[in-house]
Parts: C-alpha cells; structure tokens; sequence
C-alpha cells in the first residue's frame, strides 16, 4: 500500500476524531502520529504501517458494504456539486476577510470541499431517464 495513501487516511481519521485516538488505534504515540501525518516523519516503524493498512482496508471494506445516502453537506448546501463547492469558497472568503479568520480555516475548507466530494462520488449515477415511446 502506498505510503501517502496511508498518510492521507491518517490525516482524514485525525480530522474525524482526534490525534490521540488514532494514534491509540494504531499503536503509535500521538506526538509520532502528528510527525508522520505533518511529513516530518517519512516511514514509521514496519509494525505501525501494518497497523495503518489493516485499519485502512478495514473502513474500506465497511464503506463498501454500506448503500450510499445523501450526506450531511448534501442536505445543507445548493444541490449540484458546483454550487455547493463555490457555496463553501464564498463563505470561507469571506471568514478570511475578517481579523478573526484561524489559521485552520484552509485546512478546514480543503476538508469541508473533499468531503463534499466524497459524498456526491458515493451517489449513484442513475443517468438521465428515457421516456419510452408509445407506438
């Protein structure tokens, strides 16, 4: 399994729960999990990384098995993956624009547009319908 495949599963658990309950679920000490999801740490420890795949494979697994609904942004945001996008850009704009914008808004934008990502890629596609003739 691909190293950055792992370390962007990792990041994406981080920002789901918390640094030191991933860590806990993959043996490592928070301050290690922080290093290697920052690239501060290129290749943990051989016992780790196997530790990251299997939980990795694991969600995999339990997302495949589970039918596609419409998520949370779905519901809240402009229906079609090109509004709600430009929807969350025009609102973390103008977060910037204000003395009070956080230094994890970026971070928070990037996660807030993959998951929206995320969630239309789980819809199916039934594609356009065709009316029958009658004949």
């Amino acid at each position: 399994m691909p190293i950055e495949t792992l370390r962007a599963f990792m990041a994406q658990l981080v920002l789901g729960t918390s640094l030191r309950d991933v860590a806990a679920r993959v043996g490592l000490g928070h301050e290690a999990l922080r290093k290697f999801v920052n690239r501060t740490t290129e290749r943990p420890h051989q016992r780790s990384l196997r530790a990251m795949a299997e939980l990795y494979n694991a969600r995999q697994a339990r997302e495949q098995e589970t039918v596609p609904t419409a998520g949370q942004l779905k519901l809240l945001l402009p229906r079609g993956l090109d509004n709600a996008s430009a929807t969350v850009r025009e609102v973390f704009d103008a977060i910037r624009g204000t003395r009070k914008a956080g230094a994890y808004a970026g971070a928070m934008e990037h996660y807030l547009l993959r998951r929206l990502e995320e969630e239309y890629a789980a819809e199916p596609d039934w594609g356009p319908s065709r009316k029958r003739s009658r004949k």
